[in-house]
């Protein structure tokens, strides 16, 4: 006996229509994925992308002149979970202790705005500025980012640390 050839499958139109649905679904997949996990906005130099990206030939300058005539020195930063203080040194390039230095910083993680740690009150302290007391409440990794400007002078530096 011979058999009929119109009772055979084809199968090709079942694949092609399986392809074009897992396309669909890992794209749903991949949509759900970006919109779960929130993008980190970028705060180099304590500023905003934008504002980085418009001005950063003069940041670089600014940067420059202020690594010409200072030196910053981060030799106490030894954090840890619980209380903590952020302890800096800057020294003129004569190693005389600058005393007239206004200082911002940012504690925080590499990844993450979340934890940040804002730091205004620094008082000079036997040649050392130091920071109002904060509390880590966890360990892993951490950056210190600190503005200083003395005069019109002004310069970024970051100190990075890993807490036990």
């Amino acid at each position: 006996m011979q058999e009929d050839k119109n009772s055979e499958i084809n199968y090709w139109p079942y694949a092609i229509l399986g392809m074009i649905l897992t396309v669909v679904v890992l794209g749903i997949w991949t949509i759900k994925v970006a919109i779960s996990n929130p993008v980190q906005l970028d705060r180099s130099y304590m500023m905003s992308y934008q504002e980085v990206d418009d001005n950063i030939n003069k940041i670089m300058a600014m940067q420059k002149k202020f690594d010409s005539k200072y030196v910053i020195n981060f030799n106490k930063n030894i954090l840890h979970i619980g209380k903590n203080r952020v302890v800096l040194n800057i020294k003129d390039k004569d190693g005389n202790i600058v005393k007239n230095g206004e200082i911002v910083a940012i504690v925080t993680r590499p990844t993450t705005s979340q934890y940040d740690i804002h730091l205004k009150n620094f008082r000079l302290k036997d040649s050392n500025y130091e920071s109002e007391e904060f509390q880590l409440k966890s360990g892993g990794r951490w950056n210190i980012e600190v503005k200083v400007k003395i005069g019109e002078d002004i310069g970024y530096k970051t100190y990075k640390t890993f807490v036990k």
